[in-house]
C-alpha cells in the first residue's frame, strides 16, 4: 500500500502552491480557547469534528449541511468542534470555517496537514481558534514543530501538536504546543488501535503541564470510558458522529458516557 501520509503531504504542497490557502480577509472574532474548554467541561470534552468524507469510508454523511450540523454538534454539548478544511481526501473546504464561526460560539479547529506559515493564516483569518500539526509530517518535511507552533502562538491561536508513537510523544512534551493528541490512526497504513492511547501513556510520562487528547477510532461511549481511565483530558470524535442519524443525540452520548 501506498504510504499515506506521503499522499497528504504532497497534496497540501500542492494546495499551498496553488494558492487555495490566500485567505483575502480576516473575521473578527474574541479568541475562544480550546484548551480553556477542555479542562472546564465537567463531563467529557468532546471535539466534534464535521468530516464530509473519510479516506477509508467514502462520502460519511448524505448531503451535510456544514452550518446545520455545527450547529446541533453545540447543541449536543460538544467543547469545540473540529473542521476538516483539506479538499482531496476529506473532501473539506476552508469557506466551512467561515460559515461555521458565524453561527457556533464555542472554539474552533481548522484540521488541516499544514506544513506553511499561509496556512496558519488562513486558519486565523477565517476565524477558527486552533490549528493541528501533524508531527510526523513536519518530521518528515524537515520542520521544526517549535515553529510552527510559534507562529500559531503570533496570531492568537492554539495548537495542538499530533503524534502516534512513543518517539514523537517524548518531542512534543518538548515543545509549546497547548494540545498534545494521540492518533489511534497510523497514517501511514491507515490502520486504527485504540490501544495505542493507552500504551503510549503507559509508557511515556504525561507532563502535568499538557492537555492530552485521543484521536480516532472512538465508535461506542464503552470506548470513551476506556480511553479516559487512561487519564486523556479530551476526544477528537469524527466519523462516528457524522454517520449517526442524530448529530445532537451522537455527541451527548459521548459527552456523558
Amino acid at each position: 500500500m501506498t504510504d499515506f501520509l506521503d499522499k497528504l503531504i504532497a497534496d497540501a504542497e500542492r494546495r499551498v502552491a496553488m494558492g487555495y490557502y490566500n485567505v483575502n480577509f480576516e473575521i473578527d472574532h474574541d479568541h475562544l480557547s480550546l484548551v480553556r474548554a477542555i479542562k472546564n467541561c465537567k463531563h467529557n470534552a468532546i471535539i466534534a469534528e464535521i468530516k464530509p468524507k473519510s479516506p477509508t469510508r467514502g462520502a460519511l454523511r448524505v448531503r451535510l449541511d456544514p452550518i446545520d450540523a455545527a450547529v446541533q454538534l453545540a447543541r449536543g454539548g460538544a467543547s469545540g468542534i473540529s473542521i476538516l478544511t483539506e479538499p482531496e481526501n476529506f473532501g473539506g473546504k476552508i469557506e466551512t470555517v467561515v460559515q461555521i464561526r458565524q453561527v457556533v460560539d464555542i472554539p474552533l479547529l481548522m484540521k488541516d496537514v499544514i506544513l506553511d506559515e499561509r496556512q496558519i493564516d488562513a486558519a486565523r483569518n477565517s476565524g477558527a481558534d486552533c490549528i493541528l500539526l501533524m508531527l510526523s509530517a513536519l518530521i518528515r518535511k524537515g520542520i521544526p514543530p517549535t515553529k510552527l507552533v510559534e507562529k500559531a502562538h503570533s496570531v492568537q491561536l492554539e495548537a495542538i501538536l499530533e503524534v502516534h508513537d512513543g518517539e514523537e510523544l517524548e518531542k512534543a512534551t518538548e515543545t509549546n504546543a497547548d494540545i498534545i493528541g494521540i492518533n489511534n490512526r497510523n497514517l501511514k497504513n491507515l490502520a486504527i488501535d485504540l490501544n495505542t492511547t493507552i500504551k503510549l501513556l503507559d509508557s511515556v510520562p504525561q507532563p502535568e503541564s499538557k492537555t492530552i487528547i485521543s484521536e480516532s477510532g472512538l465508535e461506542t461511549m464503552e470506548d470513551v470510558r476506556r480511553l479516559k481511565r487512561a487519564r486523556v483530558d479530551g476526544f477528537l470524535i469524527g466519523s462516528s458522529i457524522m454517520l449517526a442519524p442524530d448529530l445532537t443525540s451522537k455527541v451527548r452520548e459521548f459527552v456523558f458516557a
